[in-house]
Protein backbone atom coordinates (compact mmCIF):
# COMPACT_ATOMS: atom_id res chain seq x y z
CA UNK A 1 0.00 0.00 0.00
CA UNK A 2 1.44 3.63 -0.94
CA UNK A 3 2.37 5.63 2.18
CA UNK A 4 0.13 9.00 1.80
CA UNK A 5 2.24 12.27 2.91
CA UNK A 6 0.20 12.41 5.90
CA UNK A 7 2.08 9.10 6.71
CA UNK A 8 5.60 11.17 7.04
CA UNK A 9 5.05 11.78 10.61
CA UNK A 10 6.08 8.13 11.03
CA UNK A 11 9.98 8.88 9.90
CA UNK A 12 12.64 8.71 11.99
CA UNK A 13 15.92 9.85 11.33
CA UNK A 14 18.61 7.63 13.35
CA UNK A 15 22.06 8.15 12.69
CA UNK A 16 23.34 6.49 16.00
CA UNK A 17 26.38 4.55 15.72
CA UNK A 18 27.33 2.55 19.17
CA UNK A 19 30.59 1.79 16.89
CA UNK A 20 31.75 5.52 17.54
CA UNK A 21 34.33 6.17 20.26
CA UNK A 22 35.13 9.61 21.63
CA UNK A 23 38.66 10.80 22.04
CA UNK A 24 40.57 11.47 25.06
CA UNK A 25 42.71 13.92 26.04
CA UNK A 26 45.55 11.35 26.74
CA UNK A 27 44.99 9.34 23.58
CA UNK A 28 44.89 13.06 21.96
CA UNK A 29 48.78 13.71 23.78
CA UNK A 30 49.58 10.55 23.09
CA UNK A 31 49.56 10.92 18.85
CA UNK A 32 50.87 14.67 18.96
CA UNK A 33 53.81 12.94 21.27
CA UNK A 34 54.53 10.25 19.03
CA UNK A 35 55.26 12.55 16.02
CA UNK A 36 57.22 14.89 17.97
CA UNK A 37 55.10 17.45 19.44
CA UNK A 38 55.57 17.04 23.62
CA UNK A 39 53.35 20.65 24.50
CA UNK A 40 50.02 20.21 26.16
CA UNK A 41 46.61 19.96 24.44
CA UNK A 42 44.95 23.39 25.11
CA UNK A 43 41.33 22.47 23.51
CA UNK A 44 39.93 19.33 23.56
CA UNK A 45 36.93 20.20 22.01
CA UNK A 46 39.00 21.31 18.93
CA UNK A 47 40.26 17.89 18.34
CA UNK A 48 36.93 15.84 19.09
CA UNK A 49 35.29 18.24 16.04
CA UNK A 50 38.48 17.17 13.93
CA UNK A 51 36.96 13.61 14.33
CA UNK A 52 33.17 14.54 13.57
CA UNK A 53 32.55 13.65 9.58
CA UNK A 54 28.99 15.59 9.16
CA UNK A 55 26.92 12.58 8.78
CA UNK A 56 26.46 12.59 12.30
CA UNK A 57 25.73 16.15 12.58
CA UNK A 58 22.47 18.40 13.76
CA UNK A 59 21.24 19.35 10.32
CA UNK A 60 17.78 20.95 9.27
CA UNK A 61 15.02 18.09 8.86
CA UNK A 62 11.47 18.42 7.45
CA UNK A 63 9.28 19.29 10.40
CA UNK A 64 7.37 16.15 10.00
CA UNK A 65 10.82 13.88 10.60
CA UNK A 66 11.72 12.79 13.72
CA UNK A 67 15.13 12.36 15.56
CA UNK A 68 15.21 9.28 17.26
CA UNK A 69 16.64 9.53 21.05
CA UNK A 70 20.24 8.52 21.52
CA UNK A 71 20.45 5.61 22.79
CA UNK A 72 22.80 4.84 26.52
CA UNK A 73 25.71 3.18 24.11
CA UNK A 74 25.75 6.03 21.72
CA UNK A 75 27.67 9.00 21.29
CA UNK A 76 24.94 12.17 21.16
CA UNK A 77 24.65 14.02 17.49
CA UNK A 78 27.15 16.55 17.37
CA UNK A 79 26.57 20.80 16.53
CA UNK A 80 29.70 21.01 14.37
CA UNK A 81 31.32 19.03 11.90
CA UNK A 82 35.20 18.71 10.82
CA UNK A 83 34.99 20.89 7.57
CA UNK A 84 36.07 24.11 8.93
CA UNK A 85 39.27 22.92 10.38
CA UNK A 86 39.69 20.66 7.06
CA UNK A 87 39.52 23.91 5.25
CA UNK A 88 42.50 25.35 7.33
CA UNK A 89 44.39 22.18 7.47
CA UNK A 90 44.64 21.87 4.43
CA UNK A 91 46.52 24.92 3.46
CA UNK A 92 49.15 24.19 7.01
CA UNK A 93 49.31 20.93 4.50
CA UNK A 94 49.90 22.18 1.35
CA UNK A 95 52.74 25.15 2.50
CA UNK A 96 54.53 22.83 5.19
CA UNK A 97 54.87 20.30 2.61
CA UNK A 98 56.25 22.50 -0.28
CA UNK A 99 58.80 23.77 2.53
CA UNK A 100 59.58 20.18 3.04
CA UNK A 101 60.15 19.25 -0.58
CA UNK A 102 62.21 22.34 -0.95
CA UNK A 103 64.58 21.62 2.04
CA UNK A 104 64.99 17.78 1.25
CA UNK A 105 65.09 17.84 -2.57
CA UNK A 106 68.07 20.98 -3.08
CA UNK A 107 68.76 19.50 -6.63
CA UNK A 108 65.64 18.87 -7.84
CA UNK A 109 63.77 21.03 -10.41
CA UNK A 110 60.52 22.91 -9.42
CA UNK A 111 58.73 20.48 -11.48
CA UNK A 112 60.07 17.19 -9.90
CA UNK A 113 58.72 19.11 -6.52
CA UNK A 114 55.74 19.65 -7.46
CA UNK A 115 54.96 16.28 -8.18
CA UNK A 116 55.97 14.66 -5.54
CA UNK A 117 54.16 17.49 -3.52
CA UNK A 118 50.53 16.22 -5.43
CA UNK A 119 51.31 12.55 -4.94
CA UNK A 120 51.83 13.32 -1.45
CA UNK A 121 48.98 15.44 -0.03
CA UNK A 122 46.08 13.75 -2.20
CA UNK A 123 43.87 12.88 -0.58
CA UNK A 124 44.23 8.88 -0.52
CA UNK A 125 47.71 9.42 0.03
CA UNK A 126 47.28 11.74 3.54
CA UNK A 127 43.98 8.88 4.00
CA UNK A 128 46.78 6.03 3.80
CA UNK A 129 48.65 7.91 6.68
CA UNK A 130 45.48 8.52 9.05
CA UNK A 131 44.77 5.00 8.50
CA UNK A 132 48.48 3.85 9.58
CA UNK A 133 48.85 6.40 12.52
CA UNK A 134 45.03 4.70 13.48
CA UNK A 135 43.32 7.44 13.69
CA UNK A 136 40.32 6.27 12.27
CA UNK A 137 39.36 4.36 15.20
CA UNK A 138 38.19 7.61 16.62
CA UNK A 139 36.29 8.65 13.47
CA UNK A 140 32.55 9.94 14.46
CA UNK A 141 30.31 8.57 11.72
CA UNK A 142 26.55 7.95 11.01
CA UNK A 143 25.65 4.49 11.39
CA UNK A 144 24.88 4.69 7.86
CA UNK A 145 28.32 6.07 6.43
CA UNK A 146 29.94 3.13 9.09
CA UNK A 147 27.66 0.69 6.94
CA UNK A 148 29.53 2.08 3.24
CA UNK A 149 32.35 1.88 4.90
CA UNK A 150 34.22 5.16 5.48
CA UNK A 151 36.04 4.54 8.08
CA UNK A 152 38.26 3.01 5.88
CA UNK A 153 37.51 5.22 3.01
CA UNK A 154 40.92 6.14 1.73
CA UNK A 155 39.53 9.64 0.88
CA UNK A 156 37.37 10.34 3.61
CA UNK A 157 40.37 9.70 6.16
CA UNK A 158 42.45 12.28 3.97
CA UNK A 159 40.14 15.04 5.30
CA UNK A 160 40.31 13.69 8.90
CA UNK A 161 44.02 14.05 8.43
CA UNK A 162 43.71 17.45 7.29
CA UNK A 163 40.91 18.59 10.06
CA UNK A 164 43.30 17.10 12.64
CA UNK A 165 46.04 19.53 11.64
CA UNK A 166 43.40 22.32 11.89
CA UNK A 167 42.94 21.54 15.14
CA UNK A 168 46.73 21.50 15.95
CA UNK A 169 47.36 24.83 14.20
CA UNK A 170 44.08 26.66 15.78
CA UNK A 171 45.25 24.69 19.08
CA UNK A 172 48.34 25.96 20.10
CA UNK A 173 47.89 29.57 18.30
CA UNK A 174 50.75 31.43 17.84
CA UNK A 175 52.61 28.82 17.59
CA UNK A 176 50.11 26.60 15.72
CA UNK A 177 51.98 26.52 11.90
CA UNK A 178 55.05 25.50 13.74
CA UNK A 179 54.09 23.00 16.03
CA UNK A 180 51.65 21.86 12.56
CA UNK A 181 54.85 21.42 10.69
CA UNK A 182 57.11 19.36 12.87
CA UNK A 183 53.70 17.07 13.09
CA UNK A 184 53.62 16.61 9.68
CA UNK A 185 57.54 16.64 8.73
CA UNK A 186 57.48 13.06 11.65
CA UNK A 187 54.50 11.49 10.33
CA UNK A 188 56.35 11.79 6.36
CA UNK A 189 59.76 10.67 8.24
CA UNK A 190 57.90 7.91 9.79
CA UNK A 191 55.60 6.47 7.16
CA UNK A 192 56.59 7.73 3.69
CA UNK A 193 58.83 5.37 1.72
CA UNK A 194 60.70 8.09 0.05
CA UNK A 195 62.48 5.38 -2.45
CA UNK A 196 58.73 4.59 -4.00
CA UNK A 197 57.63 8.01 -3.84
CA UNK A 198 60.42 8.94 -6.37
CA UNK A 199 60.54 6.23 -8.46
CA UNK A 200 56.65 5.73 -8.51
CA UNK A 201 54.90 8.29 -10.65
CA UNK A 202 51.05 7.20 -11.57
CA UNK A 203 50.33 10.94 -12.25
CA UNK A 204 49.47 9.32 -15.94
CA UNK A 205 48.06 12.74 -17.57
CA UNK A 206 51.47 14.05 -17.26
CA UNK A 207 53.36 11.28 -18.59
CA UNK A 208 51.04 10.97 -21.65
CA UNK A 209 51.63 15.03 -21.93
CA UNK A 210 55.37 15.12 -21.96
CA UNK A 211 54.97 12.27 -24.09
CA UNK A 212 52.80 13.94 -26.60
CA UNK A 213 54.63 17.01 -26.26
CA UNK A 214 58.08 15.63 -27.34
CA UNK A 215 56.83 13.85 -30.09
CA UNK A 216 54.55 16.05 -31.64
CA UNK A 217 54.83 19.51 -29.88
CA UNK A 218 51.47 19.62 -28.82
CA UNK A 219 49.23 18.29 -25.54
CA UNK A 220 46.31 15.89 -25.69
CA UNK A 221 42.84 16.78 -25.29
CA UNK A 222 40.34 15.76 -22.95
CA UNK A 223 36.61 15.72 -24.74
CA UNK A 224 33.27 14.11 -22.76
CA UNK A 225 31.98 11.14 -24.85
CA UNK A 226 29.16 10.62 -21.77
CA UNK A 227 27.56 11.75 -18.96
CA UNK A 228 25.14 9.20 -17.23
CA UNK A 229 25.75 9.18 -13.71
CA UNK A 230 29.09 9.47 -14.10
CA UNK A 231 31.76 11.61 -16.33
CA UNK A 232 32.91 9.33 -19.25
CA UNK A 233 36.09 10.87 -21.10
CA UNK A 234 38.38 10.46 -24.00
CA UNK A 235 41.49 11.41 -24.22
CA UNK A 236 42.70 12.45 -27.86
CA UNK A 237 45.91 13.55 -30.08
CA UNK A 238 44.45 16.64 -32.54
CA UNK A 239 47.01 17.16 -34.92
CA UNK A 240 46.26 19.36 -38.27
CA UNK A 241 43.78 21.63 -36.83
CA UNK A 242 42.31 23.14 -33.27
CA UNK A 243 40.08 20.87 -32.00
CA UNK A 244 36.56 22.83 -31.69
CA UNK A 245 36.83 21.77 -35.50
CA UNK A 246 36.68 18.03 -35.08
CA UNK A 247 34.26 15.48 -34.33
CA UNK A 248 34.92 12.29 -32.06
CA UNK A 249 32.44 10.56 -34.10
CA UNK A 250 35.17 11.01 -36.46
CA UNK A 251 38.66 9.87 -34.90
CA UNK A 252 40.74 7.36 -35.32
CA UNK A 253 41.97 4.83 -33.26
CA UNK A 254 45.17 4.59 -31.83
CA UNK A 255 45.76 0.62 -32.53
CA UNK A 256 45.10 1.59 -35.63
CA UNK A 257 48.07 3.23 -36.79
CA UNK A 258 50.42 1.26 -34.12
CA UNK A 259 53.09 3.47 -33.67
CA UNK A 260 54.34 7.58 -33.47
CA UNK A 261 56.19 6.76 -37.24
CA UNK A 262 52.68 5.56 -38.98
CA UNK A 263 51.28 8.87 -37.44
CA UNK A 264 53.51 10.82 -38.71
CA UNK A 265 53.26 8.64 -42.29
CA UNK A 266 49.62 9.32 -42.74
CA UNK A 267 50.22 13.41 -41.93
CA UNK A 268 52.92 13.32 -45.06
CA UNK A 269 49.34 12.72 -46.86
CA UNK A 270 46.46 14.00 -45.01
CA UNK A 271 46.54 18.09 -43.53
CA UNK A 272 45.00 16.69 -40.24
CA UNK A 273 44.07 13.73 -37.79
CA UNK A 274 41.92 13.38 -34.65
CA UNK A 275 43.11 9.98 -33.33
CA UNK A 276 41.43 8.51 -29.81
CA UNK A 277 44.15 7.15 -26.99
CA UNK A 278 42.06 5.83 -24.55
CA UNK A 279 38.99 6.51 -22.42
CA UNK A 280 37.87 6.45 -18.78
CA UNK A 281 34.68 6.30 -16.46
CA UNK A 282 34.52 8.00 -13.15
CA UNK A 283 32.31 10.28 -10.88
CA UNK A 284 35.07 12.65 -10.49
CA UNK A 285 36.26 14.19 -14.08
CA UNK A 286 39.68 14.54 -12.91
CA UNK A 287 39.92 10.74 -12.34
CA UNK A 288 37.67 10.00 -14.99
CA UNK A 289 40.93 11.90 -17.27
CA UNK A 290 43.32 10.27 -15.43
CA UNK A 291 42.14 6.93 -16.26
CA UNK A 292 41.83 7.54 -19.79
CA UNK A 293 45.45 8.58 -19.74
CA UNK A 294 46.49 5.25 -18.19
CA UNK A 295 44.62 2.90 -20.74
CA UNK A 296 46.37 5.63 -23.33
CA UNK A 297 49.49 4.88 -22.14
CA UNK A 298 49.24 1.15 -21.42
CA UNK A 299 47.56 1.43 -25.24
CA UNK A 300 50.83 3.39 -26.86
CA UNK A 301 53.21 1.25 -24.75
CA UNK A 302 51.83 -2.26 -26.15
CA UNK A 303 52.39 -1.33 -30.28
CA UNK A 304 55.67 0.91 -29.17
CA UNK A 305 57.85 -1.21 -27.40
Amino acid sequence: MERSDDDISELTFNPYNPCNKEISLNQVQTILSKYGVNEQVIDLELYRRAFTHQSYCMRPLDQRIQIAACPPNCIPIQDKSNERLEFLGDGVLECVTKFYMYRRFTRENEGFMTEKKIALVKNESIGSLALQMGLSEWYILSRHSEEKKLRTNLKKLGCLFEAFLGAIFVDFKERGFQIAQTFIERVYEKHIDWTELILCDDNYKNILQVRLQKEFKTTPEYLEISHNGCYHMGVYLCLGQPIWKTSIQQSIPFHQFESFDKIHAYLRTHSHVLIHLGEGRHKIKKKSEQLACEQALQCISKYTR
